[in-house]
């Protein structure tokens, strides 16, 4: 079953709590639920604002997903917890009762080796810590445990699921094929985010010295 997801995408390992409401992915969902493996795929829409997407308007990369816990809400919604399992493409559509389903071929991870991308790994994990503390959204204390693994897929995702970005760049990283094309994308994009909390910084003290220094000259 397809639950179309809006302004968000599910990486592998993660679990992901949110809200299903809408009539065709709450079909979906009560049809992951009644099947044992309580599998289903999860996909963004390239457009959060439409209410009903059609194959074309989903992301054909995606991940499949194991409910973890479900339970409904009074207005007739269900929040869910997910836990992501795997990357996969979509490879058919098939239209059942009042949902999607959909066949999936797998997206095996590339094997890395470790010790070859731990340097990489390292000066990642700095730009994220930057980044971390310059956003004042995100605790990096709490993450810190969850990157001290050695494996380069896992390390890559938690930061990936972890970035403050558009639901379009968190795309590209998920549909990145290998760890090493993962992180040098997580590379740049934290560059930019860096330099544009940098460069917000110096506009507030710029300003502040401005303002500062009209009030003096009111005040005088």
């Amino acid at each position: 079953p397809l639950v179309p997801l809006r302004d968000m995408v599910v990486f592998p390992h993660m679990m992901a709590p949110f809200v299903v409401g809408r009539e065709s992915s709450i079909r979906a969902l009560e049809a992951a639920l009644a099947n044992t493996s309580k599998r289903l795929f999860l996909a963004a829409q390239k457009d959060p604002q439409l209410d009903d997407p059609k194959p074309e308007d989903i992301y054909s990369v995606g991940v499949v997903a194991t409910v973890a816990q479900s339970s409904k809400l009074p207005n007739g919604h269900i929040k869910v917890m997910v836990e992501g399992v795997g990357r996969a493409r979509i490879a058919a559509f098939e239209e059942r009762e009042g949902h999607f389903g959909v066949s999936v071929e797998a997206l095996p991870a590339r094997a890395a080796d470790p010790s070859e991308l731990k340097e990489y790994m390292g000066k990642v994990l700095g730009l994220f810590e930057q980044y971390a503390k310059l956003s004042h959204t995100l605790a990096f204390e709490g993450l810190a445990a969850s990157l001290k693994i050695d494996d380069p897929d896992r390390f890559a995702d938690i930061l990936s699921a972890n970035l403050v970005v558009s639901t379009a760049e968190k795309q590209t990283l998920l549909e990145a094929a290998s760890a090493q094309e993962r992180l040098q994308k997580l590379q740049d994009l934290l560059e930019v985010e860096i330099e544009k909390f940098n460069i917000e910084r110096r506009i507030n003290v710029k300003v502040k010295k401005q303002m500062e220094k009209a009030q003096k000259e009111y005040y005088l």
